[in-house]
């Protein structure tokens, strides 16, 4: 018999709620639309989205139903979410959020499968730009503005971007990405793992190419994990990388590659951990390719 824990944290709580308010079962495609019209229509935001293969998805959710089901809360099956106990109230959220949910379960009690999708692709088109099944939900009005919404990420530009993902979640940091039309990501992280949901190598580069975007890590260009412990002042910081500089000799071969596939892909993102790319490696890779290579630098 499998022990019962009580989730950790409160979006896994709300997750159980939702499925409770919805009368215990939802399909899952069901279960992502009316998670993420939830957050849109009230003032819970446990979770971020990302325009997918039959619009509005959530990844971390999607994870967190795994998580839920391995812990005896709910049923995972191939179409279907089935809750298998409800929560205790002291285990739950705050009451306003309850109540929240409770409100707008009843508003959409009637919104599942097609109705459904028609709405959400309807009033909120970016989320629809992926969608493998939008012409055949949508009205034809309907089907120009997610036409528009997918012109808008297309960008002409060719530049060199760098991203970090720290304080970001996997789906905020996708959409940065999609958002500037970026069509390769390099990862130059010694080390591709990460605790933080979504952002080691394994699951970008599954990921990653099903929405259009490619995945190379470039090992040689990271810096090992020993020479970053200890970087507390900003001169510890002015060290490391003025040691990176003097070694970009060395990775001369890595470096030209970037160029080639600069001119191969016209927008690429450089990412590593950090937020802000000076306190990242990744600034001292797009500085040297701006200056001698004269290629075009953003820093989200």
């Amino acid at each position: 018999m499998i022990k019962l824990h009580y989730p950790k944290f409160y979006r896994q709580r709300l997750v159980l709620i939702l499925l409770e308010k919805a009368g215990g079962c939802l399909s899952k495609m069901d279960f992502q639309k009316l998670l993420f019209l939830l957050h849109q229509k009230t003032g819970i935001l446990y979770y971020d989205f990302i325009p997918y293969h039959y619009g509005s998805y959530s990844f971390q959710a999607a994870s967190d139903i795994e998580t839920l089901q391995a812990t005896g809360w709910l049923k995972s099956e191939e179409k279907n979410i089935t809750l298998l106990k409800q929560l205790p109230q002291s285990k739950g959220l705050k009451g306003y959020e309850i109540d929240e949910i409770s409100r707008f379960m009843q508003s959409y009690k009637d919104y599942r499968g097609r109705r459904l999708l028609r709405y959400t692709y309807q009033y909120y088109p970016y989320y629809a730009i992926r969608s493998k099944i939008a012409h055949d939900i949508v009205d034809k009005e309907t089907h120009k503005r997610i036409q528009a919404e997918r012109s808008r990420t297309i960008k002409q530009e060719s530049v060199l971007y760098t991203i970090g993902y720290e304080g970001s979640t996997f789906e905020a940091y996708i959409n940065k990405l999609i958002a500037n039309d970026i069509r390769l990501l390099c990862d130059v992280r010694k080390n591709p793992l990460s605790r933080k949901f979504g952002f080691s190598k394994g699951i970008l580069s599954s990921v990653l190419p099903k929405l259009g975007v490619e995945y190379l890590h470039v090992p040689k260009l990271g810096i090992v994990s020993q020479k970053r412990k200890q970087l507390e002042t900003k001169d510890d910081y002015i060290r490391l990388f003025a040691e990176y500089r003097e070694s970009l000799p060395e990775k001369a071969s890595c470096l030209q590659d970037l160029t080639v596939l600069m001119e191969r892909y016209q927008r690429i993102a450089l990412t590593c951990f950090e937020r802000h790319s000076y306190f990242c490696h990744r600034h001292c890779i797009s500085d040297y390719l701006e200056a001698e290579k004269d290629i075009a630098v953003v820093h989200l």
